[in-house]
């Protein structure tokens, strides 16, 4: 980013170092100025993204700025890239360094979201948004709640009613479940889609008003009957000349699957282009061709297809094209229309629920600051979000959506016009979030000038240091040919090339830094039989692979299987775990409901709240029994006399008080009470449910039926880290990116190019009269698109899906290092399979490997794992790993001391008079709070003030005498150096350790560290006793098991002001 004013585009395909290149360019701009921190911001989408991009940036830093050897790479780079010496760079990374971390708030590498929540905050009065408002990141929950409310609100005046049920009459018409509520939910989604947000303002003007829909929705039924009327006209007629002739249908040519076959689809609605086949084509041409030459009824067909049945098909073949046009632009059209009118309804319904929570939803941003920014001055609104960001670097910008892209130019037209660079790094090949709002054509089209002044300069990473070459080669190879292959799909289907889609995989081919030629593919295409379906086919395949895999030295750890669809992960999983000894490491093994810990304490909570829940009942007793007591009954046992028996009986006499308490303590007591502590491999989904109810609780009341019903819809699917443990690990292909493994396989690479469900909803803006009285429509996508009003909008979201699906398998293969393993679907039409099938074809021959019809495909040779490397000692203590530690989850029963809250002395004292020895005593203590209290000498002055302002001290005599007492014992040279300042203080901080299998505390009154050594005191105004030296050494002894080896202890006695060190 060394030249002004230019938008450095990087397009890093796979493997390519994109991380080592942002940080590299981010830390040459801190080199060049150490403060240019604060003119930065850098933007990546997942917080594990922004944690990554930071630890780099500030742990190569500091290994340039030691010298670190692991830093080298990152030294060369800066130094030739800014023509510096090695020195000066370290000096300037060693000041770049310093003033980050102490002005770390300022440091800005953040998600995309919360960036623009900042700039929200910025923004809030321009907004109109209240103080302390809540930030809502899950619109699914914010919507579900709004439908709901909108549905309780119906009265028998509201039209959304009348919607409601006109809408469920066509449902029950249709032979579907007439309650539409999630129906609603699903296509309520809408008002957050961007193209309904950015192309939707007029059709939202238009829905205001209710007569909008049914006026468009009446004509278009009128339309479409009368285009049924005109078809079914021409079929009736058909048959009613033949019958009338005294022949029957089936007597003309090729009989039921013939020219009657054309005008039965047309009385059946079917008017698509794939009726006219070649025996219509022949019957358009000939009356001759209406019979078979030894048909008995020849002559007769001949005479009346000549007089009637030949102009009738040439007619309907005149009008068939447009009636189609029109029966498809109509059912298109009117598919969603019930729906659509719920929106503006859905919308304000939203709204009001978010102004009455005092919420603000962080989606709405993007669509906020673009209304703004048409409305207003674009200067004013960047001053408000920053006028000192000069650089600004996106990370994975194929993921970026429209709207996100256009306030963010706002950004970098900024910077470039103040004479700084801005910096983009991307992939098109790896965009597959569209569902989320990313629109890969952005980058795909970043090229030339930025508004027409800037020059835009296009960088290519073509350097794959993740895979081996063979497995590059393939890649390069397959990927070039399955493009081009769709290449000509598009070319045959429309007649020109699909510049979009060959300019996405013009940079696909890469380069391998290994000399050395390693690395393996192969692929198999399997179809089902009678024996064994393609799934169990595709399933025993892949369980026998892995098998002899570990046979041939590859670790289970170093195995991962991708797959498209989430539902293939708990079947692969249940096939291994019937079928193999290996564990199955995946997101469906780690969600919350997968404890046996966590799902007894929800038992334990559903039977509290509702006593006639006997199921969860029983569930808790069988495991009680079965894993915390091993006591081996059985469920029969434990249902012939009562679940109730076979739970700790405190939990039975105690269910009153227990429904009365507050959740959280509940859950914690319930833990220690069941004994949940003595399982294993627990800790960490009670870690994570815990730490889900705390928050929980911030936002929510302590009622358990709430708490359960929220666990039911949510928090039972949350997931926990899986660590590092030994196993075969299964990924989406969606959650694998990003990653790298050793030995890939993905079984059931099949998916469609085109939709998965059928269902597919898109906004198309429609070309035509009377359709277009309506600025956009939802639309149902599929091949009846290509024959309507929508046929544009079809081919581009057909092109859309090619790139996506094309995109996923690219993701896919591109994550193995080493091995690559897929199995196919034979013979599956317009699937990735087909794509695969043919690319393979073009891509052997180029490899130099054979590809026989019916044969798997193989590439090179297996690559075993290797021996793993010794640990070496790590000079950064920034990019060292830190030691992974055990840690046990244990219930802390602490009962409530009350403690008298006003702590003046005749308070506590009372009326009646003190003794001599009662007045040494409380003066003892007052002299420990003290002494407990302060940190320095500095400190005794305000202690003491604050003391008497509490009424602690009887008179002002008390206080002088404390005060000499106090200067005698600080007048020690030990004292001086004690309270001097220097030292790393906790005063009176309690020491938690476990004695006998539970939990105990020691809390020592002074504890101070500095350079390794360690001092604890104890200051005591009493007699001498040996019980003091005890306790003082149990102190040590804790120091020393925290891994404190210089350890020295002392007894303070205050009054005699003797210091005695303890061995």
């Amino acid at each position: 980013m060394e030249n002004a004013s230019e938008l450095l585009v990087y397009k890093a395909s796979a493997g390519s170092g994109k991380t080592f290149t942002l940080a590299v360019e981010y830390i040459k701009l801190l080199i060049t100025n150490p403060a240019a921190y604060r003119n930065i911001l850098a933007v990546t989408f997942t917080n594990k993204a922004t944690t990554e991009m930071k630890e780099r940036i500030l742990g190569q830093l500091f290994g340039i700025a030691i010298g670190d050897p692991s830093s080298e790479a990152y030294l060369k780079v800066v130094c030739d890239g800014l023509g510096m010496t090695p020195d000066k760079v370290r000096s300037q990374a060693h000041k770049a360094l310093s003033l980050l971390i102490h002005d770390y708030s300022r440091f800005r590498v953040e998600t995309i979201d919360s960036f623009f929540q900042s700039v929200m905050r910025n923004l809030a009065r321009e907004l109109e948004l209240g103080a302390n408002m809540n930030i809502a990141l899950n619109n699914e929950e914010v919507l579900s709640d709004a439908v709901d409310a909108m549905i309780e609100q119906l009265d028998r005046r509201s039209p959304v009613l009348v919607w409601l049920l006109e809408f469920i009459r066509e449902r029950i018409a249709s032979d579907k479940r007439w309650n539409v509520s999630g129906e609603i939910k699903s296509f309520g989604r809408n008002i957050f889609d961007e193209t309904y947000i950015e192309r939707g303002e007029r059709l939202r003007e238009k829905l205001a008003d209710p007569q909008t829909i049914p006026l468009y929705k009446k004509r278009l039924e009128s339309m479409q009957a009368e285009a049924k009327d005109v078809m079914t006209s021409f079929a009736e007629q058909f048959f009613n000349v033949v019958t009338e002739a005294g022949l029957q249908p089936e007597d003309l040519i090729r009989g039921k699957n013939g020219i009657m076959s054309y005008f039965k689809k047309l009385r059946d609605g079917v008017w698509d282009n794939g009726i006219r086949n070649s025996t219509v084509e022949k019957c358009l041409q000939s009356p001759d061709n209406w019979a078979s030459k030894t048909s008995p009824y020849r002559a007769q067909i001949v005479s009346l297809a000549s007089t009637d049945l030949l102009p009738l098909l040439q007619q309907a073949e005149e009008l068939r094209p447009q009636q189609n046009f029109t029966l498809n632009s109509c059912a298109l059209s009117l598919r969603y229309l019930n729906q659509m009118r719920l929106l503006t309804h859905i919308d304000e319904e939203v709204r009001t629920q978010n102004r009455k929570e005092n919420r603000f939803l962080l989606s709405d941003t993007n669509a906020l600051l673009r209304r703004l920014m048409q409305e207003g001055d674009s200067s004013f609104i960047f001053e408000k979000i920053g006028t000192s960001l000069h650089h600004v670097m996106i990370d994975e910008f194929q993921d970026t959506s429209r709207m996100q892209w256009n306030n963010f130019k706002m950004l970098l037209l900024e910077g470039l016009s103040q004479g700084s660079s801005s910096l983009i790094v991307g992939d098109v090949k790896q965009s597959i979030y569209r569902w989320r709002g990313g629109d890969w054509s952005i980058l795909n089209n970043l090229r030339g000038k930025m508004a027409g002044i800037y020059p835009i300069h296009d960088m290519k990473l073509t350097t794959n240091r993740r895979s081996e070459s063979r497995i590059i080669r393939f890649n390069n190879e397959v990927f070039t040919a399955g493009s081009a292959w769709l290449n000509s799909l598009y070319r045959d289907d429309y007649g020109d090339d699909c510049t979009e889609l060959l300019q996405a995989y013009s940079d696909v081919c890469q380069d391998s830094p290994k000399k050395e030629e390693k690395g393996y593919v192969h692929i198999e295409f399997l179809k089902g039989n009678e024996e064994m379906d393609y799934a169990e086919q595709t399933l025993e395949s892949l369980a026998s692979q892995v098998e002899n895999l570990v046979a041939e030295g590859v670790r289970l750890q170093d195995i991962t299987i991708l797959v498209r669809k989430n539902k293939n992960i708990p079947l692969i999983a249940d096939y291994f775990s019937a079928h193999l000894p290996y564990r199955i490491v995946s997101d469906e093994a780690f969600r919350l409901d997968a404890s046996s810990c966590v799902c007894a304490l929800i038992d334990c909570l559903r039977w509290l709240t509702d006593k006639s829940d006997t199921i969860a009942l029983a569930r808790l007793a069988g495991m009680y029994q079965k894993e915390i007591l091993q006591s081996g009954l059985d469920w029969n046992t434990i249902l012939l006399h009562g679940a109730e028996h076979f739970v700790p009986q405190e939990f039975i006499d105690r269910q009153d008080e227990l429904r009365l308490m507050p959740l959280y303590e509940l859950l914690d007591l319930l833990f220690g009470l069941f004994g949940l502590s003595s399982l294993n491999a627990q800790d960490a989904y009670l870690f994570a449910f815990f730490d889900a109810v705390l928050e929980y609780l911030q936002e929510n009341s302590s009622d358990p039926t709430a708490f359960l019903a929220y666990w039911d819809e949510k928090l039972s699917a949350k997931t926990i880290p899986s660590g590092e443990l030994d196993g075969i690990r299964i990924y989406s292909i969606h959650k694998s990116k990003g990653l790298e493994f050793h030995t890939v396989l993905i079984p059931f690479c099949d998916w469609s190019l085109e939709n998965e469900t059928h269902t597919q909803m898109i906004w198309c803006s429609p070309h035509d009269a009377p359709y277009d009285e309506l600025d956009i429509v939802p639309v149902n996508y599929g091949a009846a698109m290509t024959q309507s009003t929508y046929a544009q909008d079809y081919k581009q979201e057909r092109l859309q899906l090619w790139v996506d699906n094309l995109n996923l398998l690219y993701v896919a293969f591109t994550r193995a290092g080493k091995n690559l393993f897929i199995w196919a679907k034979d013979g599956a039409r317009n699937s990735i399979s087909t794509l695969l099938y043919n690319s393979l074809f073009q891509a052997a021959s180029t490899l130099g490997t054979d590809f026989q019809d019916g044969q798997p495909f193989e590439y090179g040779t297996l690559c075993t794992s290797e021996e793993p490397k010794a640990k070496q000692t790590d000079t950064n203590r920034l990019t060292s790993s830190p030691e992974s530690l055990p840690v046990a989850m244990q219930t802390f029963q602490n009962k409530i001391d009350f403690r008298q809250s006003n702590r003046s002395a005749d308070f506590i004292r009372g009326e009646e008079e003190e003794d001599e020895q009662g007045r040494y005593i409380r003066q003892g203590r007052l002299l420990h709070h003290v002494f407990a209290t302060i940190r320095t000498t500095d400190d005794v002055d305000p202690t003491l003030q604050a003391m008497q302002n509490e009424g602690l001290f009887d008179s002002l005599d008390d206080v002088a005498r404390a005060r000499t007492l106090i200067d005698r014992a600080l007048s020690r040279m030990e004292a001086k150096e004690w309270f001097g300042g220097g030292w790393e203080l906790f005063n009176e901080c309690s020491i938690i350790y476990m004695e006998h299998g539970e939990l105990q505390t020691r809390r020592p009154d002074r504890v101070m560290i500095r350079d390794g050594r360690v001092i604890v005191v104890d200051f005591k105004f009493g007699k001498h006793s040996e019980a003091y030296n005890e306790q003082v050494r149990g102190y040590m002894s804790l120091l020393r098991d925290m891994g404190y080896t210089d350890v020295e202890g002392y007894l303070w006695y205050v009054y005699k002001n003797e210091l005695i060190s303890v061995n």
